[in-house]
């Protein structure tokens, strides 16, 4: 099989293509020497000059959950996977942000656990209490009285 490259941005195409679809270039038989600086893509969300830091030893999934939700807030955030956990068959990660936004980072994250303290499930005698309490209403799946 043929690989076929394109002269402008350096695209790898399999054998049957003829033209960039990105460029509309025709395809050469061999990569070109670059000419110009091409850009690099970071490949995390940290210059190569930052100072990062662990924020968090967490499990993969959470890390990379909380690691989302502050970079909607606006503090770069990255999740190292460090390996599995044999026993409990929990991969560990480590969830990384530069240091100077070590402060900002650990306050967003302590009020993201508040919050879901909140909204912990309420213990059966407050669920009883709140039953009794209750003046009745209907099921909004079925409509029935409760």
């Amino acid at each position: 099989m043929s690989t076929r490259w394109c002269p402008k941005c350096h695209g790898e195409y399999r054998e049957g293509f003829v033209v960039c679809a990105d460029c509309g270039v025709a395809l050469v038989d061999s990569i070109p020497p670059s000419t110009e600086a091409r850009p690099h893509a970071p490949t995390a969300p940290f210059l190569p000059g930052d100072d990062v830091v662990e924020l968090a030893t967490l499990g993969i999934v959470e890390a990379e959950l909380i690691a989302a939700q502050l970079r909607v807030a606006g503090i770069p955030a990255a999740v190292f996977g460090i390996g599995a956990v044999i026993y409990t068959g929990v991969r560990r990660a480590r969830l990384m942000v530069r240091r100077s936004d070590l402060v900002e980072a650990e306050q967003f994250v302590a009020q993201l656990s508040a919050e879901e303290r909140s909204g912990m499930p309420i213990a059966d005698e407050d669920l009883a209490s709140l039953a009794e309490e209750s003046t009745g209403g209907s099921d909004p799946a079925t409509g029935a009285s409760v």
